[in-house]
Formats: structure tokens, C-alpha cells, sequence
């Protein structure tokens, strides 16, 4: 839940406390009387309890004679109206500093993926060497891509990994690259946000918030291993504050952290050790380029026999097979990566303040994939399926490089609050690949017998000379600049009118470039890439209102126009609670929201391809006769006539508490429409998707298009209980799910709509349970987190055609933790664990190994097989 009450600052030790105060805020009170309220009120708003998922409530009370009566306001995420009410009319979850320690968590990926609001699907900590760069974490919401949900680092925007798809997939900020051990609190708006921030805040916005007003110097190591002994992770962590405002006019808080772990490879999990899942009743993956090489005839159809003689082991429906995953591919990535931010304030009067922000990282990852798999030619000028094993497996070293800087000031003039700033944030990602080869010494060699790519002894001169170093860089920087201003226009009788506006401005540029040779597609071994050099301004104009009305009704206005040279959006928010008394309260919002495609889907580049429209439904969409063949092009790619995507969010809820006991319950929807997608020949031929290329042949359009519409409905429950023991301690037990109704979608208004929920990787609900006890210098606590299970099949249902009932059931996934935290030294924190300590390995899924465009590992991307996993860390504060 989260603060519904108003906190104040108090400089003495006495504090009065309402009957109806749960324990938790007593022992918050008692711990924070002493800080700003600027402090006090950010945990006000966050609580406590491991899940920190918008927290318990408190109340106001008014301050002694004695006691100081300077009311510090903050912004939560979600308002640019300055505020000392931790909740608002918007569900917003927070999670403190003292629940971050006290996961284990040793990067910001481990620490969100432990919340049900946030989605799981791990495409880049699990795949070998995903486009957008593996290693990477993204914030997924609301069943809604990552490109749907704005992550911001105190409260301003982050650029966006420079090497994401053509598809726009990837196209998101690396949360890993943020030093867990600078942050303060991380804030999560459960509502679309464009009304505030802009665009791409469909799904909800994540802002992680670095710590402030920190004085002295504070070292962290930490050490982890697997009980496979493998996945060992180490982290060194340094942060120092310098100053204090109130004596010293200035604060410089600085933070660095390295980060180390070692890979787990698909060949040291029995689950993942081979694509031949036979053995689980799955599908033989196992690839048809062998090292043996499979023939083809002249219509490219496999002729049953091989080039060398098979192994029997290898041999499989007819034809010879290579098992990739006993090579080198990761199962769970490895990383290197070190992070440094430094945050300083400076007081140049009593009203005005300047700031300052500096955040620079760096990542080093280095992958290893089986060798190069292609269509091989022999000198009699036969084709065959092979793979070159002499030349050694195929290796990337990717070098991802951020940094962001942010000045600006802040102060106020006659009851009006003004903050202006600006700032330039960059992200350059480079590939260095090797064992690729150059196509056209590589195809004259097999010609012309020099090469023989089904043995291991050919000249290793020769085989180097073929051999290029594919290069890729890309670039992508964010400048900006904003202004806003904030106060009170009045004071109503049941408080203050408040208002905010303000103005934003701000350039993206996106730069990817291959090398030559791979923008001709004459590596052996890789794709045809093509460059893409793109630059957009925009700018943008918002307001908003916070209006008491009395009875305790309160109501939040917005509104945002956005203007990009392809569109221009406006973007309203309204929002109202009631609090009639001090232990219930109800909340409704609705907003709309949009996302901009990106520049990539804008102004990449478009390729063309030869097709032939022979089906009876392509023929028919065309005015042909059934069994008509007519030779076509189709156009892919990108599209410069994108239109937004648009969002329509509605939620409401409440949380009511009772005595020791508080329960919040949300129910959200979303409506989203002109999604970017990819269509099919045919439905860009029933839609007229179509003109004509110069030589007069039919152009098919399947370049991305806006033309499908999603909708997801659920609800969130957080529950807590809080007990006090006496001499024992305190005990606490917190229970957070999120159920989803539906997350279903469609191609045109008058298509069925098609359920995705209880499908691959789509489970129902999410559960996160927390049992903690603290008694004197030991904090003992138990997490259990469990998954639903699902329909292990990417059929959607419709309500006219559900899902068989001989579609196999993926089984529901559990894993539970245990970390002993122990404060027995002055200034020591001393914590040890253990993640997932049943060993739980996830379920089987067989649709993960049926389709390419999965892992192949056996199991869906909601989980991962280190298994159970050793950890600890020392935590000591030199002051």
C-alpha cells in the first residue's frame, strides 16, 4: 500500500501517535524524525516491506511550538506538482533503499523482475547474442513491449540502446547499466504517463531516483556462486558524500560500481544441454547444417545423403544433424560492466539552487556461438546444408559505452517554484566479430577445391586469408531542454489550487553503421545489414492541476502536447480520490497515452524481394482465379508514414486499512490502437497494401504498418499484515499478486479478438510473498515467488475457438529465498543468502523449442537455470 497520511518534519523525540497507526510507520517515524522531510516523505511514500509496492499508510499531525515547522515538498513520479502527500490519485509502487538492500539483488534487472507488475521475458540476459545486445535488461508492463514503458533516472529521460531491431524491438534504456548502489528509491507508475512525460509511457513509467543529502563514505564487496559451481558473480561498490546545504551551501554525492559474472552454458543444464527434445517429447531441433554436410538436389531438396559419412548418434529423420547447444551458447549471459555517477547540488541563496548530474558506463561482453552454418557448394557445383568447424565457433565482443550529463537550477520567486535544465545523454554500442568470412573468396575457394568444408585439415593460411572482422557501431543521443513552473494559485478551503506547466524541447539522433561488407551481404555467416543515419526535434507544452474539493475529494488534472515533424499528440490525464477518513481511501484515473515509432522504423531502410501470389486467398484478394500464379514484389522494412500508437488507460482501486492489517486492491485496463506490426501478403492485399514498380509488376506493402489493436484488463492485490512481539521483535508477512484478465488482440475492428493470456510465456498471475522478522541485529527473511502456469502453445484462443484440450499444460514455477542480514558492528551490514534454495529448475515447455523464435532451451523466457545460487556481502560505512 501505499502513505496515505502526511508526514512532517519533527526536530525532537516525542511524537504522538493515532490508534490507528500501524507499527511499521511508529518504527518509521522513530528511525527518520531527524531527516528533511524530503527524505522523510520519499519513504513515506514507498514504506516498508521487501516488496515495496506503494506501501502503508500515515497520517498528519500538526508540529509543537518547539518543534521546526519548515514543510519540505517533493515530486512523485506521475505529477510535476510539488507535494507533501505521499499518495496520489495514481497508483504509483515504490521500492526504498532498505528493501533494495535487503533482496540481494546485485544489478537493477534482479531487483525489478521480483515485482508481479513487471513482466518477464528475457531475451537479452538469456539469449546468446540477441540485435539489441545481450547482457541487456529492459522493463517490460501491462503484457506491453519494453518500448511502451518510459524508464527515467531522476525524473528525466535516458537514451536508448543503439543497436535495437529494425522492428523497433529493443528500443529501450538498459536498466543494468544504472549502479544499483547510487539508488535511493526506484518509483513506478502504474498509469499511463504521457500526460505528464510525453510519449512511449503507455504501459507505465519507471523512474529510478539517485540518493541525495548523503554525507560520508560507504564501501560494498559481494560475492556469488551457484551450487554448480558456475554463474560466480562479484560486485565492488564505493559511494561518498561530501557537504551538507544547510552549513556547507553544497552536496556532491559520487558512486562507482564494477560488476563481474561468469556465463552458464546451455551444455551444463540437463534441460538445456541439447535441442534433441525427444527425451522430454518434444521435437528433434537439432540443426541441418552438419559438419558432415547434407546434399541438395537442383531444386534445393535434400537428397538423403551426405557429404562425409554420418554418425549413427547424428543421424535423424533422414538426415545428418549438428547439436548447437553442446557448444559455446550461453544459457544465462555473462557480464562485465562498470558504472560511475556523480550528483551534486549547490546553494546559491536561499531560494535558488544549482544541480548537477554526471552518469558514465561501461559493459564488456563476449559471446561465443557455434561455427559458421551456411549453404556450401562443391566443386562439381552441387549444393549442400553445412557448417565449417576448422574455422572455430563465431565470436562477438560488444563494447556498450553511456554516459549522460544534466545542469540546471532551481529556486522560487514570490510562491512560485521554477526548475530549469538541460542536458545531453548518449549510448554507443560496438561489435567486433570474428570467424566470419568474406562470401566471395569463400565461394571461389569452394569452387574451386581449395576449400573442403567438412574437414578439419585444410591449409590454416588458406582459412585465415578468408576470414573479416564484421565491424558495427551505433550511436544514438538525446539532447534536451526543459522548463516548468509550480505553485499555488490560490487557497481553496479545502487547501491549496496547485498548478504546474511547463515546456520541453529536445533532439534524437540514431546512428547504426556496419561495415562494407555487410551492408553488401557478403559475409558468410551473418545477415545483410543495411546503415541508418536519422535525426528528429520535437517539443512539447504540459499543465496540470491538483484541486481539494472538500469531504476529502481531491482531483488531478493534465494535459500534454507533443509535436514530432511526422505527428503532433495531445495527451490528457484526469484523476480523483476520496479519503473520507483516515483508513479508506478509493482512486479512479483515466488517461491517453502514445508512442512514437522509432527512428529506426521511420527511416530505415526498405529491401525489396521477389514473390509469387499463388494461393487461392491471395489470388481472390486480388480479383484472380483460384490456382493463379503471378510473379510480385514485396516491399519490408521501414515505413516514413508511421502514425503514433495510442494508448487508453482506466484505473481504479482502493485501500483500505485495519488495525495491524492493510489490504489495496487495483483494477486496470488498456486500450491500444495502430500498433506497428509486420503484416502478412495476404492481409496487405485484402487491405490494398499494394501499387506497382516500374517494370509494371504488383508491389505487395509489408513493411511496417499500423494496423493492429490490443487490449489487457487485471488486477493488482497487495496485502500486509504487521505484528510486534515484544521482546521478540517484529514480524512481518506481505502478499502482492497481479491477475491478468485478458491480453488479447486484433487485426481490424471487425476480427475476433484473440486471448493471449494462459498461452506461451503469458502466464495469469504472478504471486510475490514476504515473511520477514527483525529482532535486535538480525533481519531474517523468506521470499517465495510463484508463476502460473500456461497452455504451452503462441495459438492465442478466441471465444469461438478456445485452446484444445490436448494442448499440454506448462506447469506453474515456484522459488523461494533466504537472506540473514546481521548489524551486530557499528556501521557494518553483513548479509548472506540464498536465491531459490529448493533448486527449483524451471518447467518443461516444448512450444520454446518449436519455433526459431524462441531460445531453444526447454524452457520460457520467464525464468532462467542457474538454480540454487550462494551469496553474501559486507556493507561498511566509514564514518
Amino acid at each position: 500500500m501505499s502513505y496515505i497520511r502526511k508526514v512532517q518534519r519533527r526536530s525532537c523525540c516525542e511524537q504522538e501517535r493515532s490508534r490507528s497507526q500501524l507499527f511499521l510507520v511508529r518504527g518509521f517515524l522513530m528511525v527518520f524524525q531527524r531527516k528533511s522531510l524530503a527524505l522523510a516523505v520519499a519513504y513515506a511514500i514507498g514504506g516498508a516491506g521487501l516488496g515495496a509496492i506503494a506501501l502503508t499508510p500515515a497520517y498528519a499531525q500538526q508540529p509543537t511550538d518547539q518543534q521546526a515547522t519548515k514543510i519540505e515538498k517533493v515530486v512523485v513520479t506521475g505529477s510535476n506538482i510539488k507535494r507533501i502527500e505521499g499518495e496520489t490519485a495514481t497508483p504509483v509502487q515504490v521500492i526504498t533503499r532498505k528493501e533494495i538492500e535487503r533482496t540481494g539483488a546485485t544489478n537493477l534487472n534482479e531487483l525489478m523482475r521480483a515485482l508481479p507488475t513487471i513482466d518477464i521475458f528475457d531475451q537479452g540476459e538469456l539469449a546468446s547474442n540477441s540485435p539489441a545486445g545481450s547482457g541487456t535488461a529492459t522493463v517490460r508492463m501491462r503484457g506491453l513491449s519494453e518500448t511502451n514503458v518510459l524508464v527515467l533516472l531522476n525524473g528525466r529521460r535516458l537514451p536508448v540502446n543503439a543497436l535495437y531491431d529494425s522492428s523497433g524491438a529493443g528500443a529501450a534504456f538498459d536498466i543494468n547499466m544504472i549502479p544499483i548502489g547510487a539508488i535511493e528509491r526506484v518509483e513506478i507508475l502504474k498509469d499511463g504517463g504521457s500526460a505528464i512525460y510525453g510519449a512511449d509511457a503507455v504501459a507505465g513509467v519507471v523512474n529510478f531516483i539517485t540518493r541525495k543529502d548523503y554525507t560520508g563514505l560507504e564501501a560494498r564487496v559481494g560475492y556469488g556462486l551457484s551450487s554448480r559451481s558456475d554463474g560466480e558473480e562479484k560486485t565492488v561498490g564505493v559511494t561518498g558524500g561530501w557537504g551538507t546545504l544547510d552549513k556547507d551551501r553544497f552536496n556532491v554525492l559520487a558512486s562507482f560500481e564494477y560488476f563481474k559474472r561468469d556465463p552458464i552454458y546451455r551444455a551444463d543444464r540437463d534441460i538445456s544441454r541439447s535441442v534433441d527434445f525427444r527425451r522430454f517429447g518434444g521435437p528433434d531441433r537439432r540443426s541441418v547444417f552438419s559438419p558432415y554436410g547434407n546434399l541438395l538436389d537442383d531444386e534445393f531438396n535434400f537428397t538423403g545423403e551426405t557429404v562425409k559419412p554420418c554418425p549413427p548418434e547424428n543421424f535423424s529423420g533422414g538426415l545428418c544433424r549438428y547439436d548447437f547447444n553442446t557448444s559455446l551458447l550461453t544459457s544465462y549471459n555473462g557480464a562485465d560492466r562498470w558504472t560511475t555517477m556523480v550528483v551534486g547540488t549547490f546553494q546559491f541563496s536561499p531560494n535558488w539552487k544549482g544541480f548537477g548530474q554526471f552518469f558514465m558506463g561501461e559493459a564488456k561482453d563476449h559471446f561465443e556461438a557455434h561455427p559458421v552454418p551456411d549453404f556450401f557448394i562443391l566443386p562439381t557445383g552441387q549444393w549442400y546444408t553445412g557448417r565449417f568447424m576448422q574455422g572455430g565457433p563465431r565470436i562477438t565482443d560488444r563494447k556498450s559505452k553511456l554516459d549522460e550529463l544534466i545542469l540546471g537550477v532551481e529556486g522560487s520567486i514570490g510562491g512560485i517554484d521554477l526548475n530549469i535544465a538541460a542536458g545531453q545523454g548518449k549510448s554507443k554500442v560496438e561489435n567486433r566479430d570474428k570467424n566470419y568470412y568474406n562470401a566471395d573468396l569463400w565461394y571461389a575457394a569452394l569452387e574451386a577445391g581449395l576449400l573442403d568444408a567438412t574437414v578439419n585439415t585444410n591449409d590454416p593460411a588458406l582459412v585465415e586469408s578468408l576470414k573479416v572482422t564484421p565491424i558495427r557501431v551505433g550511436k544514438s543521443q538525446v539532447s534536451f531542454f526543459d522548463a516548468k513552473v509550480s505553485g499555488e494559485l490560490f487557497q481553496m478551503k479545502a487547501g491549496p489550487f496547485a498548478y504546474a506547466a511547463g515546456f520541453s524541447a529536445w533532439k534524437e539522433e540514431l546512428t547504426d553503421t556496419p561495415d562494407e561488407l555487410t551492408q553488401q551481404g557478403l559475409v558468410v555467416g551473418s545477415i545483410q545489414q543495411a546503415p541508418v543515419n536519422a535525426t528528429r526535434n520535437a517539443k512539447a507544452l504540459f499543465a496540470e492541476v491538483n484541486v481539494p474539493l472538500g469531504m476529502g475529494v481531491e482531483v488531478q488534472g493534465a494535459v500534454r502536447w507533443d509535436d514530432y515533424p511526422t505527428a503532433s499528440r495531445t495527451s490528457p490525464k484526469v484523476a480523483a480520490r476520496w479519503q473520507p477518513n483516515k483508513t479508506f481511501l478509493i482512486r479512479a484515473s483515466y488517461s491517453e497515452s502514445f508512442k512514437m515509432p522509432t527512428l529506426k522504423q521511420l527511416y530505415g531502410a526498405q529491401e525489396e524481394g521477389a514473390i509469387n501470389i499463388s494461393s487461392d486467398e491471395e489470388c481472390q484478394a486480388i480479383g484472380q482465379p483460384a490456382g493463379c500464379f503471378i510473379p510480385a514484389y514485396q516491399v519490408n522494412g521501414s515505413n516514413p508514414s508511421l502514425k503514433p500508437e495510442i494508448g487508453k488507460t482506466f484505473n481504479i482501486g482502493g485501500i483500505i486499512e485495519a488495525g495491524p492489517v492493510s489490504v489495496g486492491l487495483d483494477w486496470f485496463k488498456i486500450e491500444k490502437r495502430d500498433n506497428i506490426t509486420t503484416p502478412t501478403i495476404l492481409s496487405s492485399l485484402l487491405a490494398g497494401r499494394t501499387g506497382r514498380a516500374t517494370n509494371g509488376q504488383l508491389l505487395v506493402y509489408t513493411n511496417l504498418q499500423n494496423t493492429s489493436f490490443f487490449e489487457t484488463s487485471g488486477i493488482d492485490l497487495d496485502t500486509q499484515l504487521k505484528l510486534s512481539l515484544g521482546s521478540l521483535g517484529k514480524l512481518g508477512f506481505r502478499d502482492v499478486a497481479t491477475y491478468y484478465l485478458y491480453q488479447r488482440q486484433r487485426g481490424a475492428t471487425s476480427d475476433p479478438w484473440y486471448n493471449y493470456v494462459d498461452t506461451y510465456a503469458t502466464p495469469r498471475w504472478r504471486n510475490y510473498f514476504k515473511s520477514e522478522w527483525e529482532m535486535g541485529d538480525w533481519v531474517v527473511g523468506l521470499t517465495w515467488r510463484t508463476t502460473a502456469g500456461f497452455r504451452d502453445t503462441d495459438d492465442p484462443a478466441t471465444g469461438e475457438e478456445p485452446i484444445p484440450s490436448s494442448v499440454r499444460t506448462v506447469g506453474r514455477h515456484e522459488e523461494g529465498d533466504i537472506q540473514v542480514s546481521w548489524t551486530g558492528i557499528k556501521n557494518l551490514r553483513v548479509d548472506l543468502g540464498v536465491k531459490n534454495f529448493l533448486d527449483r529448475m524451471p518447467p518443461i515447455s516444448i512450444q520454446n523449442v518449436s519455433s526459431n523464435a524462441y531460445t531453444q532451451m526447454g524452457f520460457a523466457e520467464l525464468y532462467h537455470n542457474r538454480g540454487r545460487f550462494f551469496y553474501g556481502s559486507v556493507n561498511y560505512k566509514f564514518k
